[in-house]
């Protein structure tokens, strides 16, 4: 036995003549299971699945057709996004099932629950109008494992079909709440990363980061999701984990000075001056034009207690030749930097001459130090806080791109996104 998905439209037409042949000889099939409806219908749908079993796998044409509905939500609790299976006819028809050809349903019920089982989904509906029907109570059958639930459905109100009679809805629940296998259906993780984007956008930022979580647990290399998580990361504080999704992508994308880039970003934002200046020294061997990593070098330098090397890289803007605009303003904001760096140098030397005096020996050095401040890094930061010119995270100049590229876009894997 097979069974086989059919998810695009095209591969459906194909089957008209196999459709109609078991339409005709089906005992329970009803216009919302016919080939001419449903090829009016299909096409206006986001994400549909159709099931098609051989009894034999030798023969060329299928004996059951299964039409499939996928709706997907959040969970308002828990912000875990979740899957519904919904039989095509559910909605205000109050006719579902599927078509077989006589003598095979209970076969073709028990495949159908099998390829149900390997999909991820947290609950399955069916609204009909009471009729009985063997072989959806065989498939619905296959589900009361000890895994699923029956919910009771009487607090969404009474149903009503298009011609005035009550719906019966049945629906099946996964104990967890979750989808099985607690990972995403494969046809919603274009959806779920819309969705999560939006509510990164709009500050939802627990509901957007269990979408990119699941994203990932779903597809461990979906590399959109881990970028646009590290950036949430960022977004809220989260320097050391943003940093690590950041590393996790260096061997994946094509340019990954971009990412290395982030990554200075988060150990500067961490307090790991010296690994940030390491960094951003890295990625200006490989690109001197750009203004902001030139900048971003000579503050790491600047706030880990370097200050000669801190001074050296403001004073080599001179030394670079661009009209790049992030250039211009960096270069400009170094010079006024460097004009207060000796202002505070000049009352560092009167403070130290004043030590000198009163214990025989100068307290001012500048050795390099490591990310942990030091008494030499801290008393530097006195002086520039007595001096009311905090120097130590200068921020770029108004105006400055602060990473290498436009943004995230330049990642966007259209791959990830499923037509159904």
């Amino acid at each position: 036995m097979t069974v086989h998905v059919i998810d695009c439209i095209e591969e459906f037409k194909q089957s008209h003549r196999n459709w109609n042949k078991i339409y005709r000889s089906d005992s329970e099939a009803h216009a919302f299971l016919s080939w001419p409806w449903l090829n009016e219908y299909l096409p206006r749908r986001e994400r549909w699945l159709i099931l098609a079993w051989k009894h034999s796998s030798a023969g060329k044409r299928y004996d059951a057709f299964l039409p499939l509905e996928l709706a997907t939500s959040q969970d308002e609790n828990t912000g875990i996004f979740v899957d519904e299976i919904l039989m095509i006819g559910n909605h205000g028809t109050g006719r579902t099932g599927f078509l077989c050809a006589p003598g095979l349903e209970n076969e073709a019920a028990d495949a159908f629950a099998g390829i149900l089982a390997a999909e991820n989904w947290t609950s399955i509906r069916f609204d009909h109008c009471g009729q009985a029907s063997a072989r959806l109570d065989r498939l619905l059958g296959a589900f009361s494992d000890g895994t699923f639930a029956r919910v009771d459905t009487a607090d969404e109100g009474e149903r009503i079909d298009s011609c005035g009679r009550r719906l019966e809805t049945v629906l099946l629940r996964t104990l967890t709440g979750r989808n099985l296998h607690d990972c995403l259906n494969h046809r919603s993780l274009g959806l779920v990363l819309e969705r999560a984007v939006a509510l990164h956008a709009f500050g939802d930022f627990d509901g957007a980061e269990a979408g990119y979580r699941q994203l990932i647990r779903t597809v461990p290399g979906h590399v959109e999701a881990r970028f646009r998580l590290a950036h949430l990361l960022n977004d809220v504080g989260e320097y050391d984990e943003a940093e690590h999704f950041y590393r996790t992508l260096l061997p994946t994308v094509p340019n990954p000075d971009d990412v290395l880039h982030w990554i200075g970003d988060t150990q500067m934002a961490q307090g790991f001056y010296r690994k940030a200046s390491k960094t951003f020294q890295e990625l200006l061997v490989r690109h001197p034009q750009r203004g902001a990593v030139r900048y971003k070098l000579a503050v790491a330098h600047l706030a880990s207690g370097r200050r000669d090397a801190a001074v050296a890289a403001f004073e080599s803007f001179d030394d670079v030749l661009s009209d790049d605009t992030n250039h211009v303003l960096c270069r400009a904001k170094a010079q006024e930097i460097l004009s207060r760096l000796k202002d505070v140098a000049g009352m560092g030397e009167q403070d130290g001459e004043e030590q000198h005096d009163q214990k025989g020996q100068p307290s001012l050095s500048w050795a390099p130090f490591g990310d942990e401040p030091s008494e030499t890094a801290q008393s530097f930061a006195a002086r520039l806080e007595k001096s009311g010119q905090p120097l130590l995270s200068p921020s770029l100049p108004p105006g400055t791109s602060a990473r290498l590229h436009a943004g995230l876009q330049l990642f966007r894997f259209k791959g990830w996104k499923m037509k159904h």
